[in-house]
């Protein structure tokens, strides 16, 4: 295999297979190519592999010589990546390969998501079963699939298949932490029929749109506060004048666990000057709180002559319009066993579409305690039977509840102490890890996640750290060896 010339030579197979992974198209439920790849691999190293009726892969390794009868351990990762770009970027997530770039000591894509996650985790297990130097018990490679979409993957997974009671996750994103803990989720889809009424305003066809927001990962940065492209674009439209718009559509957010970076709405308008000053408003509004990392947003106008002849009913467009405003998004509590550093409870209003006729919006609720949830999940659909919405859970997974009980754990963290002579950080993530499903389906085992330094995980802004990966590698080796 090659590599690009950006690429970091070191270490070798593990740049090697993120390279080839990032040749293949994997968007959530659809990663047929990349299990055949896996498989493909397997069966050149004369490996057995075990592929599932949800699209799972296992690939069974042997002991290293001398480990024969030392405990089998599951080494975990899912095959999918959240596929998002920028505007200006035209790509075929389901045919085109991922275009990387290197930036001082990152690697990143070119203007879409990297797929690092969890990428560089389903590179390492790879190079695992490819380098015969590396000592190591039996080993169960387990490769899941659709997990950016509500861990699907997980949930098919046939544990009779699976021995080990011990398994590595190499889905986290901050170097020097161990995560032992995970948040839950729900996922909650609201939507509801409005009417369609000839237009009464006939002098322009708008299309106000909003972007430049970071957006980024729904549980990961939930907590920094970064601008809703749906939010700023409903702030923009609710301060229009009652009577100075008419509502065509709208369309804002990605997917579930994308913070919304870009909208917009097309409207008709006897006056744009009205819209302008209305933007330059709810403009210096959000300039005025939002981090200074985030203030690349902005809100244009594109104007034509032609209006658009269908507009949504006058009180229908009020109704969607406050569910809207009124509908949570941010982080919502903090988890005080760590000092609140942690958030614990969060929503994201992801998704909203208005499309002939057809209101249309996605939530993500996460969560570490279920029943401190409780309270948030009323609230959402308290508005929506308020608002006249249906909703309907789309999905519901467990969180993995912290256990610092756990003899993996202490071995990890001694292993990373005596390496690189300092403590490892244990703690949990307020996003979605699959190791709360598993280890419901397995049984009692211990679980630890680590990985490199991922940034701007679910953005075109994703971005890998080059200097964390060797150490990522070295760790995941020696742990093993000790096993």
């Amino acid at each position: 295999m090659n590599i690009p010339s950006h690429f970091p030579t070191e270490p070798k197979k593990v740049w090697e297979y993120f390279h080839a992974i990032n040749q293949l198209p994997r968007p959530s439920r659809k990663e047929d190519k990349f299990r055949e790849y896996i498989v493909k691999e397997a069966s050149h190293l004369n490996l057995k592999t075990h592929c599932d009726e949800v699209g799972n892969v296992i690939v069974y390794v042997p002991a290293s010589k001398g480990y024969e009868t030392h405990e089998t351990v599951i080494i975990q990762n899912h095959m999918d990546m959240v596929t998002d770009a920028t505007p200006d970027r035209h790509i075929n997530f389901n045919t085109d390969p991922i275009i990387t770039l290197r930036e001082g000591d990152w690697i990143k894509a070119d203007r879409t998501t990297l797929g690092a996650d969890n990428g560089i985790g389903c590179a390492a297990a790879l190079a695992l079963m490819s380098d015969e130097t590396i000592q190591h018990p039996s080993l169960e490679l387990l490769f899941t699939m659709d997990e950016e979409t509500g861990l699907k993957g997980a949930w098919g997974v046939d544990a009779s298949q699976l021995k080990g009671k011990k398994m590595i996750n190499l889905d986290t994103e901050d170097w020097g932490s161990l995560y032992i803990g995970c948040a839950g989720g729900i996922d909650y889809e609201f939507k509801r029929s409005v009417e369609m009424v000839p237009a009464k305003i006939k002098n322009y066809g708008v299309k106000l749109v909003v972007g430049g927001f970071l957006g980024g990962h729904s549980g990961v940065d939930i907590h920094e506060q970064r601008g809703n492209a749906i939010k700023f674009l409903m702030e923009w439209v609710s301060s229009l004048p009652k009577d100075s718009f008419e509502l065509n559509e709208w369309r804002g957010g990605k997917a579930h666990n994308i913070i919304p970076r870009d909208a917009f709405a097309l409207v008709n308008l006897p006056d744009i000057h009205v819209a302008e000053e209305a933007l330059k408003i709810v403009t210096a509004r959000w300039m005025s709180f939002m981090p200074e990392s985030d203030r690349q947003f902005f809100g244009k106008m594109e104007v034509t002559d032609s209006f658009h002849p269908l507009v949504v009913e006058t009180k229908d467009c009020e109704t969607v319009i406050n569910f809207l405003t009124a509908f949570p998004h941010g982080a919502h509590a903090y988890d005080l066993a760590s000092n609140k550093e942690l958030v614990a409870l969060s929503n994201n209003l992801a998704i909203s579409l208005l499309v002939k006729g057809q209101f249309h919006l996605e939530s993500s609720l996460r969560f570490f305690d279920r029943g401190e949830c409780a309270g948030l999940e009323g609230q959402v659909t308290a508005l929506a039977k308020g608002f006249g919405m249906e909703f309907s859970k789309n999905g519901e997974y467990p969180s993995w509840k912290p256990v610092r009980e756990n003899k993996l754990l202490d071995l990890v963290s001694d292993k990373f102490q005596e390496l690189f002579h300092k403590k490892a950080k244990v703690t949990a993530i307020h996003a979605g890890l699959e190791c709360g499903i598993l280890r419901d389906k397995i049984g009692p085992i211990d679980a630890v996640s680590f990985g490199p330094t991922i940034m701007g995980a679910h953005s075109p802004q994703e971005r890998l750290h080059i200097p964390t990966v060797t150490p990522f590698w070295e760790l995941l080796k020696s742990v093993l060896k000790s096993l």
